[in-house]
């Protein structure tokens, strides 16, 4: 039998036009609501969707109850849901275009559409735009010159809500973060700031950004941030929040709180839609409700300027932020088994790196030094192996022994750091290495990982990628998945029969830290912990600075649940050397 595989992006596509068919037929609102829930939830995982609903194990899903694992098992054994196909049936196509385009939600989309008879997904935005330059969107009720003006300056310039946006990576929303902070940090009234939501819990990519600021001021911190030099257009201005859209096209949101209450608010606006359902529900257990003032209790408001104290009120310990994503994190607190998440201090060394004889920007010598001004006990270099199909053995083989004495030279010259020789090679498309056997056992260590093919089928994939692992000559699997965030989905391997090579073989799985990969991803982290497969921490630096992005796969390690002895490059020299099992010392 034939099942159908879509993406989780087609998958949310499906759910999220549904939701807009709810709206415009007005369902039930609690229907409304569940489905609003579930598809938040789904929205944010980084396993498959399908991958789960094949394992039986989309009830494991938070949010996603009978009805909607039903229709997810109609879409994924039929290739449709029969009930969405039919209540989209008397409504006219074009709105599902239009949905998405800042200030046009399901039920403007659905009256534009309506009017202009726009029965066509492809032609629905451009027609709209003829008629709104008729000025005939303005004689539409509820319609004006001035949302004729809006949306005439969204679809030229597509403006799409921040929904509908291509999210940005963290790094870069990071840099936006500190700019704000510098900026607000001015007045002496901002007693603390800190930027919330998906920022805080450090997920690989942001879609807007939230700060909370204390204050006894708050006319003063909005009169201040409206004077902020990046901001194109506001949005919403109000006594407890301000929302601006900056001139990179990022929403930003300002909210202020009292200090007593700052800690309340800070919780809210920082876990998951998800965690903070369970967390509410976990506290209606305890006779308390929630909000974003505080806890509830016995008709009583009480106030907490800080998470921890909001935290222990409930019997709980404070809860990490990168955990809070309704995934187990509140049973762990109940019984005192939270992880003690791994720290950027606690990495010791760093294998997987690049210098000019590949395609990095620094020399073997500045990779180094760069290593030992970063206090590592440790330094592998890793260039991306010379090909021997191109080049042939002899001239590779060459190359292999010139690297081997410059890195036992700079070894034998220095004992600030010890330096190891490896290569990354290329898991080929027919699941032979880039490098032959007799070149690989010459090196300290190989890393192996796929560039190239990613398209192939499941079954392919996972052969592919298990030859790697049994190769005796093999010590790490490179960015297993081979996604990049916003560019390339990742390879569908059986996961499962991918752990069990790797600890039965004794391998290590790589968490990539460059802020485009974060690869192991973190569900796959935790679900790597569980089978008890090590992990290794790796910058994938291709120049110095980029050394420094072993912050971000700390982020990806600790949203994981990882700890110290979970990744191997935590250890000193002598043991990391066993754990790594590394040859020709």
């Amino acid at each position: 039998m034939t099942n159908y595989r879509l993406s989780n992006k087609e998958v949310i596509l499906l759910l999220k036009e549904m939701l807009a068919v709810m709206d415009v037929k007005n369902y039930n609102v609690f229907r409304v609501r569940a489905y609003q829930n579930a598809i938040s939830i789904l929205d944010n995982l980084t396993v498959s969707i399908y991958d789960m609903w094949e394992n039986k194990k989309l009830g494991d899903i938070p949010g996603v109850g009978p009805a909607l694992q039903g229709h997810l098992n109609e879409l994924f054994t039929t290739g449709k849901v029969v009930e969405f196909e039919e209540a989209q049936k008397d409504l006219p196509q074009g709105m599902f275009s239009l949905i998405g385009i800042r200030g046009i939600g399901a039920r403007k989309a659905f009256k534009l559409a309506m009017a202009f008879k726009l029965n066509s997904r492809e032609t629905a935005i451009e027609k709209l735009k003829e008629h709104a330059l008729k000025g005939e969107v303005q004689k539409i009720e509820g319609f004006g010159e001035k949302s004729e003006k809006d949306i005439l300056e969204s679809v030229d310039q597509l403006k799409m809500t921040k929904n509908e946006k291509e999210r940005t990576l963290l790094v870069r929303a990071e840099e936006i973060v500190f700019r704000v902070y510098e900026y607000m940090k001015e007045l002496d009234c901002v007693l603390q700031i800190e930027s919330t939501g998906s920022f805080r819990r450090r997920s690989p990519t942001v879609g807007d950004l939230d700060f909370i600021i204390s204050t006894r001021e708050p006319a003063k911190i909005f009169e201040h941030f409206a004077k902020f030099p990046e901001i194109a257009e506001t949005l919403v201005v109000g006594d407890k929040k301000t929302s601006v859209v900056l001139t990179n096209g990022m929403q930003v949101d300002v909210r202020v709180t009292e200090p007593e209450a700052y800690g309340a608010m800070l919780q809210y606006s920082t876990g998951s839609k998800q965690h903070n359902i369970l967390l509410r529900s976990y506290s209606l257990e305890k006779k308390m409700s929630l909000s974003e003032y505080g806890i509830k209790q016995n008709d009583e408001l009480l106030q907490f300027d800080t998470e921890e104290k909001f935290y222990n009120h409930l019997g709980l310990p404070l809860i990490p932020p990168e955990l809070r994503s309704g995934h187990g994190e509140i049973e762990a607190a109940k019984v005192n088994k939270l992880p003690k998440l791994i720290e950027l201090k606690d990495i010791r060394g760093d294998v997987h790196t690049h210098t000019t004889d590949s395609d990095g920007l620094a020399t073997l010598e500045e990779m180094v030094e760069a290593a030992i001004h970063m206090g590592y006990e440790y330094i592998g270099i890793s260039d991306h192996a010379p090909s021997v199909m191109s080049r042939g053995f002899d001239e590779v083989a060459a190359v292999v022994h010139k690297k081997r004495q410059m890195i036992d030279a700079i070894n034998k010259k220095q004992n600030k750091i010890k330096v190891l020789f490896g290569y990354e090679v290329n898991i080929l498309a027919d699941a032979t290495l880039g490098l032959p056997d007799e070149l690989l056992k010459l090196l300290d260590y190989a890393i192996a990982g796929i560039h190239t093919s990613f398209d192939q089928d499941r079954d392919t994939v996972t052969k592919r990628l298990i030859c790697a692992l049994e190769n005796p000559y093999i010590n790490i699997l490179a960015h297993p998945s081979g996604r990049l965030i916003n560019k390339r989905d990742p390879v569908d391997p059986n996961w499962n029969k991918i752990f069990e090579a790797a600890r039965d073989n004794g391998k290590i799985l790589e968490i990539d830290s460059q802020p485009d990969r974060l690869d192991l991803t973190d569900d796959l982290i935790k679900e790597a912990i569980s089978w008890d497969v090590k992990m290794i921490l790796s910058s994938d630096a291709h120049a110095i600075d980029q050394l420094y992005f072993t912050k971000c796969g700390i982020d990806d390690a600790r949203r994981g649940w990882a700890e110290k002895q979970n990744v191997i490059n935590t250890l000193h020299f002598e043991d990391f050397v066993k754990a790594l099992n590394v040859r020709n010392l």
